[in-house]
């Protein structure tokens, strides 16, 4: 008897509780493809896509998304971050892919949450030695980048795993202190040159 009331307890729970988890992950795991329907629920947005929307800046509203985990905002033209994206302090994944930085945007060092970094296709000439701030950085794309520079603080990063610099113009000897400084991580590169890294 006190089995079968046991039994039936865990399946009130069960068959109550299981609804609501599987609400919150659908909740977590919608992409908001419009800004204004992120804004009408600002605390439920986890995962905003405005990639393709021929911005030039990042528009400031998106700042008051603070629970927000994920941003993509490829193939726009943005060319700076302002220091206003360290209020997404709970972002994850950044993606500004084949946009129109000219730089490293050293605003985003102070994402001390960002696994995910995608830079790839700007006009950026170098890795800074700051990219070491990025603690909990797993996956670094910043492929066919004019960069000059590459920072040995990226044998700091204790969490890098992928490491993505195709078509990046990159000398023989580059190549060959990036492969010995970064043993444990997946380097993605495009065969070395008889030529100065960047040009």
């Amino acid at each position: 008897m006190e089995k079968r009331i046991i039994s039936i307890v865990l399946l009130f729970f069960t068959s109550f509780f299981s609804p609501l988890v599987v609400a919150q992950d659908s909740a977590k795991s919608k992409v908001y493809t419009s800004l204004d329907e992120a804004l009408r629920n600002p605390a439920e947005v986890f995962i905003l896509d405005l990639k393709k929307q021929k911005l030039k800046t990042i528009p400031p509203e998106i700042y008051s998304l603070s629970e927000l985990r994920e941003l993509n905002l490829d193939k726009n033209q943005i060319t700076e971050i302002p220091a206003d994206i360290n209020r997404l302090s709970k972002l994850e994944k950044l993606s500004l892919q084949h946009n129109d930085l000219q730089s490293f945007p050293m605003s985003i060092l102070g994402l001390g949450s960002i696994e995910f970094l995608d830079l790839a296709d700007n006009m950026i000439d170098s890795i800074p030695d700051a990219i070491v701030q990025l603690e909990q950085l797993s996956t670094f794309s910043i492929w066919d980048n004019p960069i000059a520079y590459y920072s040995p603080a990226l044998s700091k990063l204790p969490r890098l795993k992928i490491l993505d610099l195709l078509h990046n113009t990159m000398s023989k000897e580059t190549q060959s202190r990036l492969y010995r400084d970064l043993p444990k991580c997946k380097l993605i590169v495009s065969p070395p040159c008889a030529c100065m890294d960047g040009d």
